[in-house]
């Protein structure tokens, strides 16, 4: 049986929800935080509620493969946004276009159709080191 690993190391990484910002950016902060815990629980759901690998059929366990790959992938996707939007914080607001509630939905749109195109192309390659983790036993 796989832990849930986000008490332990994975759970490092994530911000914390204790933050003391208020308004938009925490609840951004708490939002990713709460997506990436759910995303991670799935896919540990998913991997604990499978049927014995020993009895599944090569069909059952092609289809669990794909799921967690899937899973790995997302899970790759949610962080490289967050990855993101904290670079996006680090550069200077543009005066010319202002700074108002509309641009930074549509940042944080954008960070997150980029980070699901880069998960997607391999991103960093997180995804395919949790696949390999969460599947090893298999072969």
């Amino acid at each position: 049986m796989i832990t849930n690993p986000t008490n332990t190391s994975m759970r490092a990484l994530l911000p914390s929800t204790q933050s003391t910002n208020t308004g938009y950016e925490g609840s951004k902060i708490i939002s990713e935080d709460a997506t990436f815990t759910d995303e991670l629980n799935k896919a540990t759901d998913k991997l604990n509620g499978s049927t014995s690998i020993k009895t599944m059929t090569a069909e059952e366990l092609e289809q669990r493969n794909q799921d967690i790959r899937e899973a790995a992938t997302e899970l790759e996707a949610i962080l490289i946004k967050m990855v993101l939007n904290e670079m996006q914080k680090t550069v200077p607001k543009d005066e010319l276009f202002g700074d108002d509630n509309a641009m930074d939905i549509w940042r944080d749109m954008y960070n997150e159709k980029l980070a699901d195109q880069a998960a997607q192309a391999g991103g960093f390659g997180i995804a395919d080191f949790i696949y390999d983790q969460l599947t090893r036993k298999n072969h």
